[in-house]
């Protein structure tokens, strides 16, 4: 990236996918640009670059044509979105082992808020800067003893960004893959009242993968 690149929010993303679509005379009744940005955004939160995504179908096979357009545009233009910088920093911290492992060392405590908001691409980040990614596990003993320690705060009921990739399912993945010994929960509510707590308790005992309080 040149040193004065730029940061695209979503609607500088949008202008950018809706340029691309003229340019090549793409179908934008078809393929349209709001979807398009979300396939696109979608892509990278899996941590998939175009030539990782498996398409099936001629409109799977088109949207990762225009994925490649974008990046390409992104790339020329010296611009990047949010889920750009997530993922080139995943890059960086997989693709180099001597910059993983200075990070590694370089942080023995981290803290992670509202984690129940994290995404695939953001748990993967996690677990390679801390030291506790699968390429971590291969390396010798003494590499190893650089793992950071990791404490997490969320809350899985409180999980309501799915639809932007939220994945709640990190809590219960980190509690296993962290080998996690000590567990606080918060079980009072200062916030409301009893009633409503209740109601709302009633309500999410229903869902079968909560870790529980």
């Amino acid at each position: 990236l040149p040193q004065s690149f730029a940061i695209l929010d979503t609607q500088d993303q949008l202008s950018a996918i809706k340029r691309l679509c003229k340019q090549f005379n793409i179908d934008e009744e078809r393929y349209v640009p709001k979807q398009l940005m979300y396939f696109i955004s979608g892509a990278k939160e899996e941590g998939d670059r175009p030539k990782d995504i498996k398409a099936h179908d001629d409109e799977t096979r088109k949207k990762v044509e225009i994925y490649e357009l974008y990046e390409a545009q992104c790339l020329r233009e010296g611009v990047v979105d949010f889920g750009e910088l997530i993922l080139r920093s995943y890059e960086v911290l997989r693709d180099n082992p001597p910059i993983r492992e200075h990070y590694n060392r370089r942080f023995r405590h981290i803290l992670i808020d509202e984690f129940q908001d994290t995404n695939k691409l953001q748990y993967a980040w996690i677990k390679m800067f801390s030291g506790h990614s699968p390429i971590d596990n291969c390396v010798n003993s003494s590499q190893n003893n650089s793992k950071s320690s990791v404490f997490a705060v969320g809350d899985d009921d409180q999980s309501i960004y799915a639809f932007r990739g939220a994945r709640v399912g990190n809590m219960a993945d980190f509690v296993r893959e962290f080998n996690v010994q000590h567990q606080i929960k918060l079980e009072e509510n200062y916030r409301s009242y009893s009633n409503i707590l209740d109601s709302a308790n009633q309500l999410i005992s229903h869902n079968s993968h909560r870790l529980g309080k």
